[in-house]
């Protein structure tokens, strides 16, 4: 699956086929070429994940947990990876060119048993910032979500989280934001 930009991003996520089930992965290509793997998460990733966010820097650290973060806690990594794919979904976007899976971006939406809306969060490594994973997973989770009968996505990002901002405002979905103080209430109509 390419990468959608802008206003083709509605029409990929009603025809891109994912499917709302736990194990389904698919090849990926982002914006400079490289092909990965997007996927569920699983319960047997919680080294990969203990990677991701030990390689994510300060800043990215703050900017995904609205503060200082020194380490994921037992209950971070079970809460992370042992979804119940209805109402709480993690993927993963994976790159094993080096010879092992390793983790670049993680999004994952979690809502109240069947509400139509749901809270998203995203952390992508910071040499893969601007490459499109966030977009990427934003798709991906956006269709799975749309299956699910979600139709808003909430996020409170940092006000100076420009990048993730930019994910939200060129998603080609209608964006709603409210600037609070320091932080910005994105919504996004699926």
């Amino acid at each position: 699956m390419r990468l959608a930009r802008g206003e083709d991003l509605l029409e990929a996520i009603r025809t891109s086929g994912i499917e709302t089930n736990p194990k389904y992965s698919a090849e990926v290509t982002l914006r400079d070429g490289a092909k990965l793997l997007i996927r569920a998460i699983r319960p047997d990733d919680k080294p990969r994940l203990v990677e991701h966010f030990n390689t994510l820097s300060p800043e990215s650290r703050y900017f995904r947990f609205m503060g200082t973060r020194r380490e994921l806690t037992d209950d971070d990594l079970r809460r992370f990876t042992e979804l119940d794919f209805i109402d709480q979904v993690g993927l993963v976007v994976a790159d094993s060119r080096a010879g092992h899976e390793r983790f670049v971006g993680i999004g994952r939406y979690s809502r109240e048993r069947g509400a139509p809306r749901a809270e998203v969060a995203f952390a992508v490594l910071d040499q893969f910032q601007g490459h499109g994973v966030g977009t990427l997973l934003l798709q991906h989770l956006a269709t799975i979500a749309r299956r699910s009968g979600i139709d808003e996505f909430v996020a409170t990002v940092m006000g100076s989280n420009r990048r993730m901002l930019e994910v939200f405002i060129n998603c080609g979905l209608p964006v709603h934001q409210k600037d609070l103080d320091g932080t910005v209430e994105v919504s996004i109509r699926l």
